[in-house]
């Protein structure tokens, strides 16, 4: 699975599990409106407990990626401040995705490894439509030849690769606590694991309240070790897409970072945060199965496809304002974001969540996000035959500029004192520029704009056990 799509959907599932958790800096009564203290116990030491569960389904239109991923969280908390956190998750996702390529008034075949030569392996068909194709022997090779996938795209029809599909589980565990004179110190530890990808995650965080508990600045520490494994292996950056399986078979990134916040009740029904995050990326950023076309520069007709390449290393940098105004039956969230990056990409966000207490039992919670971004500085829909070739190139639109809206609701139940169910639907929108003024030929007539429109729904159910 990309990295990028595995980050999105991460992004997706914890926003939304988010709504239904404790926030990590609100101890003080204050910050959670309307929130009773917990004076009851559970088991020596213990204040409460929560266990949180849930599920995600994700679809893109066009019959593009579908995606199901079950959640469950527990969190127990002890009466001095003491929490242990742990959480689960697991993903499968599968359909059509863009192989990065433009459309052309003409069929398109495409090529990827499918078994390397000498495998004992009993192939007899290939997923998404596609042909099997014997590959010719390299030099000197005496074991079974390779064999390679071959799916055709016919004309005028945006390239996608449906033979996609993937599964990932991830686990993690933190614990927090008083230390000295610190209000919070803690940590968090994480594993994800799927077929072509992994990711160790740690996080360390520290948090002080002061003021009489109007004020909590907090610090966070991250750091990620990410090792891609690509079936068919590691291809060179903007090489001639091929069948053949790769000598490299693994590359690997780390990431570090930290965040650093600050919360004020600015009166009793008005809460404002600030965070400013940096983070630091340095390895293998590309996405291995993209590709980038090239084409005729008179024509715009495709005459070779090459594997995208990507910079090494990336920085980012991103201000985050979120004030949350409780009117009494309604509670108003909004926040904005902007995001800057080495590559070149700029981003804006503005949220807008809306609770609003329907009955003493039920609330329902509409919201709407706008996004907007500038391309990388290395974005290209495609590349030009006879110009030279640039050092870093990527189609991938998610690079790309485009603006998105995201809108939907969150319904909530309470089924006792300690229980909740819950339902949230959004849908997503996404656009951009279909003709670029710098298409040629025939690219002039086709739709370039590669974006994504998605549904998803989530359904939960949190208990809190004493």
């Amino acid at each position: 699975m990309s990295s990028s799509f595995r980050e999105g959907l991460a992004r997706i599932s914890v926003g939304l599990l988010a709504g239904a958790l404790p926030a990590a800096g609100a101890r003080a009564q204050s910050y959670e409106f309307g929130a009773p203290v917990r004076n009851d116990n559970f088991g020596p030491g213990f204040n409460f407990a929560q266990i949180d569960a849930a599920l995600l389904v994700y679809q893109e239109s066009g019959s593009r990626i579908m995606a199901m991923e079950p959640t469950l969280d527990l969190s127990v908390h002890g009466a001095d401040g003491r929490a242990l956190t742990l959480s689960a998750v697991a993903d499968a996702v599968s359909g059509a995705t863009p192989n990065g390529a433009v459309p052309s008034d003409k069929p398109q075949n495409f090529v990827t490894p499918l078994q390397p030569a000498g495998s004992s392996a009993t192939v007899t068909s290939a997923s998404g439509g596609s042909t099997v194709i014997k590959l010719p022997p390299t030099p000197g090779q005496v074991a079974a030849a390779a064999l390679g996938r071959q799916y055709t795209v016919p004309a005028n029809v945006l390239p996608e690769d449906e033979g996609f599909h993937d599964h990932r589980a991830a686990l993690s565990g933190g614990w927090t606590q008083p230390v000295g004179g610190i209000t919070d110190m803690g940590f968090t530890l994480g594993y994800s694991r799927e077929s072509d990808y992994q990711a160790i995650t740690a996080s360390g965080h520290t948090d002080q309240t002061f003021n009489a508990g109007n004020t909590n600045v907090s610090l966070t520490l991250n750091g990620e070790l990410d090792s891609s494994f690509p079936f068919g292996g590691i291809p060179t950056p903007l090489s001639q897409m091929n069948a053949q399986f790769k000598t490299q078979t693994s590359r690997n990134k780390s990431q570090a970072g930290f965040v650093l916040g600050l919360t004020e009740v600015m009166t009793r029904r008005w809460l404002l945060s600030l965070n400013y995050a940096f983070d630091n990326q340095s390895g293998y950023e590309t996405d291995p199965y993209r590709i980038i076309s090239v084409v005729d520069h008179l024509s715009g007709e495709p005459v070779q496809n090459l594997y995208e390449g990507r910079p090494t290393k990336r920085t980012s940098q991103s201000i985050y304002l979120d004030n949350k105004i409780d009117w009494g039956p309604a509670v108003t969230d909004l926040s904005v974001r902007y995001y800057t990056d080495s590559w070149g990409v700029r981003s804006s966000t503005v949220e807008l969540d809306q609770r609003i207490n329907v009955t003493s039992i039920a609330y329902i919670e509409p919201s709407v996000r706008w996004y907007d971004q500038k391309e990388a500085n290395f974005f290209r829909y495609f590349l030009v035959q006879g110009q030279p070739t640039p050092a870093y190139a990527s189609s991938d639109m998610r690079l790309g500029s485009f603006h998105a809206l995201t809108y939907g609701a969150k319904f909530g139940l309470s089924l006792s004192k300690r229980s909740e169910i819950y339902l949230k639907a959004e849908y997503y929108h996404q656009g951009g520029d279909a003709h670029p003024a710098a298409a040629i030929g025939q690219l002039k007539q086709q739709n370039l704009f590669t974006g994504t429109n998605a549904a998803f729904a989530f359904i939960g159910y949190s208990w809190d056990f004493h």
